[in-house]
Parts: C-alpha cells; structure tokens; sequence
C-alpha cells in the first residue's frame, strides 16, 4: 500500500500513557495537522489551545528562513481524530506497524496539542519557499480532546521557565570564536554587558548577575571588595542586554532575523543599513560602522556620571534596581536626541546634565516595581533633565 508518510517511530511509554516519536517533513506535517483554538461556547471551553498570535506567527516564519532556524523540542500530536472531534475511519487512520508509522493520505487527523505557533508559522514560511526540513513529533493516538488540553497545560504551565539572563548567557557562549562584523543588535549588547562586568573601570564591574551563581568574583583592592560586600548589588544580564540593544535597534529580534537570513554570499551587519533608520535608534550608526568600542565607551561614561551624581545620594535604591536601570537607559536616550547624539560626551558633560536632579524627589517617589514605575522614573529624571521636553 502506498501511503502519505511512512517512517520509523520510536514507542516511549510514560506514566501519563504510550506515545510514539517520529521524524515529519513539515510540508507534509502541515497538511495532515490541525489546531484547535480555545474558545467559550455553550458554558464550556471547547478546543484545546490558546488563539494564534499573528505577530508570533510572522516571527517563527521570519526564523525559518534564517540559516540559524532549528525546532529541537517535538510538536505533539494527537492522531486520528477529525476536526469535528470525531474517530476517524479505520481505513484512514495512522497505525504503527512493525516499527513504522503509516499515514495514509493527506486527510487531516491530527489534532496539534502543542506546537500549532511553529506549525502555523513553517506553513506560512513554505507558502514564501521555504525549502523543507524535518520535525520531531511525539504522537499520542486517540487522545479526546479534554486529555489534550490536559497534556497541553501540564508543558505550559507546569515548568519552570528558564531565567531570561541565563538564556542572553548560553545565547552569547560562542562570542570569542565569532566575527563581530556579524554580530547581531543582541549580541553585541552582550559582549558588551560582559565588559561592563569585568572592567576595572566600570560602574558595574562585578554586578551583573548571569542568571546562575557566580563562582568568583575580581577585586582589584580590599577597598573594592569590601564595598561589595558592604553592597552587593545586583542587575541581570537580560536587563543590561536589553538597555543596550535599544540603543542601536528598535526590534532586535528583526535585524536578527534578517542579517541571519540565507543568502550566497554572507552579509555581515552592514546589510542592515537597508532598513530605515529610527529616531529610537540614537547611535545605529556606531552599530553599522563596527564603532562597538566607541559605544561602550558611551555607556561606560554615562553610567560613570550616574554612579557619581545618582547613586551617590537618597535615590540609590530604586536607581539601582531593575526598573531604576531601565528608566537610566532611557534618559541616555532622550540626551542622545536633545544632544543630537553626543558621541563624544565625557564622564563631566554627563554628569552636568544629571545633577540638575533633585535626589530627594527620587528617594521620595512612591512607586511599584513595574513597567509602571519605569515610567515615572523616567519622567520624573526627563522633566529635571531636559524641563518640556
């Protein structure tokens, strides 16, 4: 018999109940599988997912078409049920024999219980000629639509999460034997984070958190130790990432993709000069220039007047903690748009503009720990800074 698909499947028996791992190519995975969204009806909720995120969708597609796109966890499926949530036929229904998957047509019988954002995002990334590639699946057969959703939020909502700051960490493992020319908006920001972390020079030498527990520190004097220990303040990597990134892209996942995207000839981050600059973007122009030292040098001042001026006074706490950093990055943008950009400001012409700060009004703000209290913080530092700005 000729079948659809036909591969070698792997059983994996678990508590929960037997499955079977096999390998799809994702044109034919996404003609034999479907989602269902959940939604309210008749005072219960049918369906198993969550809605589909378009930009998510639009996201994973861009990804596909990079040299970078990989999918190493598995789409789980729920094989032979229809649609309507009805057993499909016996003739039509996919069986494992001697080892074997068998699919017979292109019918779909295969319910997505995780995995419909990938699925949805490769169709749409083939429909653009998207070469194919495989996919791991974990199928589960005849598994009702209640068990489904069962499944579907035991991965979601049952596992911890992996901390962001580790994530920029293992993301940046490979920056000593890559060539910055090709760095990315992120991953620059990255290797400059580390710098900020390990130069003597810098405010933030030694308070970088990397998501895991450091295993020793660098002290250059016992003065410099003990006021750590005194004060052993700490900001993650993700927020520093973060901070930086916005300085030279607007959405860096974008320019991610797109210096990332296949082509004959490898481009390095040049060919993001094509896409139009932003105002947000106050110092791109360094990034597309390959000026990273001068950048650093930038945030370094900057963040040398901060420590001088800011974190000196009644304002320290909040100053440095995440939404306090976060609100500080945002000021350094507003002074590159009043001082059309001020490539060259010293620690002293950063400090000028910071101390027209009144410590007190920042030790006095009544505020929470939220994208909320960022914004306060940044207007409170922009109105005293740069007053009708």
């Amino acid at each position: 018999m000729d079948y659809f698909y036909s591969e070698d499947a792997i059983l994996v028996e678990q508590p929960f109940g037997s499955f079977y791992i096999a390998v799809i190519p994702a044109s034919q995975l996404v003609e034999i599988a479907y989602s269902l969204p959940a939604t309210y009806g008749e005072l219960e909720l049918d369906g198993v997912q969550r809605g589909l995120n378009k930009k998510r969708v639009e996201s994973i597609a861009r990804f596909c078409k990079t040299e970078n796109a990989l999918f190493p966890n598995s789409i789980i499926l729920a094989a032979n049920i229809l649609e309507d949530g009805s057993a499909i036929a016996s003739e039509l229904a996919w069986t494992v024999l001697d080892g074997k998957l068998n699919v017979p047509t292109e019918v779909r019988a295969a319910s997505i219980v995780d995995g419909q954002h990938r699925i949805e995002g490769l169709k749409l990334a083939l429909a653009e000629g998207l070469d194919d590639f495989d996919l791991v699946c974990s199928i589960y057969f005849d598994l009702p639509a209640p068990r489904q959703a069962e499944v579907f939020a035991t991965i979601n909502f049952n596992q911890q999460k992996v901390d962001k700051s580790l994530a920029y960490q293992l993301f940046g493992y490979d920056l000593d034997s890559s060539d910055p020319k090709y760095w990315a908006p992120d991953t620059l920001a990255i290797s400059l984070t580390r710098i900020l972390n390990n130069n003597d020079s810098s405010p933030f030498k030694n308070h970088v958190s990397y998501g895991t527990s450091k295993k020793y520190l660098s002290f250059t004097s016992e003065k410099e130790e003990k006021a750590y220990r005194e004060d052993p303040w700490k900001i993650s990597t993700s927020t520093m990432v973060e901070g930086i990134s916005k300085l030279i892209s607007s959405n860096a996942t974008v320019d991610r993709y797109e210096l990332h995207k296949k082509r004959v000839i490898k481009r390095d981050r040049s060919v993001l000069r094509e896409n139009k600059r932003r105002a947000s973007e106050p110092w791109r122009d360094l990034y597309l220039s390959y000026c990273d030292a001068q950048l650093y040098d930038i945030v370094e001042k900057y963040f040398k007047a901060v420590e001088g001026v800011l974190w000196a006074g009644s304002g320290l706490p909040i100053l440095r903690k995440t939404i306090g950093i976060q609100a500080l990055f945002d000021l350094l943008k507003v002074v590159a748009e009043v001082e059309k950009g001020a490539p060259d400001f010293s620690v002293d012409e950063f400090s000028h503009i910071l101390e027209k700060v009144d410590l007190n009004d920042v030790g006095n703000l009544e505020t929470n720990y939220s994208g909320s209290g960022r914004s306060l913080i940044k207007q409170l530092l922009v109105d005293a800074c740069f007053p009708g700005h």
